[in-house]
């Protein structure tokens, strides 16, 4: 008995009409050669159909093929990704019906594929919805449509394709530097209100691409990300009230990526570490060498200052300081303490007589400990407790 319900699920599944276009055939027989001309000839339908009693539903299915670069600097990254997108046209299904090639029972048949304009650029025969990514960093030409080709089947069905590379805005927080994850986000929405166009993610194409992380097979590896790792997709609807005081479909594909920071832990982080051990050294050196103690600290204090310049490739000018900021200006600080105690020190030493003073005494290992007790803090303040922890397991 469970076999038989499990049968019956998966073929009323497999037979719904969200999911035909994917579930598609080819004729068995050979078509009109004159069908695909005669359905430009006939279709006439070019402004959306306001006698419809709900909107049209646009299905999308966006793939991701890679992320190339991810630009902290300009605040976007580039793309290769594929996008169809497919929904049922009344004025095409009347056209069919005329034809007699129009069928809506099990699997469509696919019949004719078209450029863009001949169907729905510039010799436009049917309603376009127009849906085009929304945080896109260039100008989409409309004049020759958007999409690489446009497909018809049996059951008034359009599919669109368009499979391309373009660089999009990103949104980008960048206060848990280097150790951050960010959004990666793709918004998809069309010209039209949504009393006119209905914009849903396709099922459940978009969940295996959620569920595998866009990878399919032994051979494919997925998303590469110079830099980065991807670590989650989610997706969904939403509706944006604009200023004309209408409602707009969207969907919102959001990949979350996780920055590879071990270039950062060991080419900056631990070198600072080091150039700062080095800076607290000088309290092991006799007092009266005071010339040779202060160029120790200034050298130490100099190739810190270098540090920002490599950082600065990486960022744009913000106005709140990240985790590696306030690790450098807390390091700065303590290098610049270091130069400070050495000099009071001599003086110290000069007043009292002794070749080791105090100061250098107590710098030896209050220094260190205060520096990294502080650091503690300031791993705590912006990772939490957890997320501390986590960084000192890497």
């Amino acid at each position: 008995m469970s076999k038989f319900l499990i049968i019956f699920i998966t073929s009323l599944f497999l037979n719904s009409t969200a999911l035909a276009i994917n579930t598609y055939k080819y004729p068995d027989k050979d078509l009109d050669e004159n069908l695909c001309s005669n359905i430009i000839e006939k279709l006439n339908s070019p402004t959306f159909p306001y006698s419809k009693n709900k909107p049209i539903t646009v299905e999308v299915d966006l793939e991701i093929e890679d992320i190339h670069e991810i630009s902290g600097k300009n605040l976007d990254f580039e793309t290769s990704y594929a996008m169809w997108l497919h929904w049922k046209d009344d004025s095409l299904i009347k056209v069919l019906k005329e034809l007699g090639v129009f069928t809506n029972k099990g699997k469509p048949l696919y019949l004719c594929d078209y450029t863009p304009k001949t169907i729905i650029g510039e010799n436009r025969k049917i309603f376009d919805p127009v849906v085009e990514f929304f945080n896109i960093k260039e100008k989409p030409n409309f004049e020759s449509g958007l999409q690489d080709w446009i497909e018809i089947f049996s059951d008034g069905t359009v599919q669109s394709r368009i499979r391309d590379t373009k660089i999009f805005k990103g949104y980008f927080n960048f206060k848990n530097f280097p150790f951050d994850k960010q959004d990666l986000s793709f918004e998809i929405w069309s010209e039209f209100p949504s009393s006119m166009v209905r914009i849903i993610a396709e099922e459940p194409v978009m969940s295996e691409y959620k569920e595998n992380l866009y990878s399919f097979s032994v051979e494919n590896e997925g998303i590469s990300i110079p830099g980065w790792d991807l670590v989650g997709m989610n997706y969904e609807n939403y509706t944006v009230s604009e200023n004309d005081g209408f409602e707009y479909s969207g969907l919102v594909v959001n990949l979350e990526v996780e920055r590879q920071s071990a270039y950062y832990l060991f080419k900056i982080i631990l070198p600072i570490i080091f150039i700062l051990a080095i800076s607290w050294s000088v309290f092991w050196v006799r007092g009266s060498q005071l010339e040779a103690k202060v160029n120790i600290t200034i050298v130490c204090l100099l190739s810190l200052i270098a540090y920002n310049f490599i950082i600065d490739e990486d960022l744009p000018k913000l106005s709140y300081l990240t985790f590696l900021d306030s690790f450098i200006l807390l390091s700065y600080f303590y290098t610049g303490i270091a130069t400070i105690l050495c000099v009071y020190s001599f003086v110290k030493k000069m007043t009292s007589g002794a070749d080791i003073s105090f100061v250098d005494l107590k710098a030896r290992w209050i220094g260190p400990l205060s520096y990294f007790g502080i650091l503690i803090l300031t791993l705590i303040y912006f990772y939490n407790l957890e997320g501390t922890l986590a960084l000192f397991r890497l």
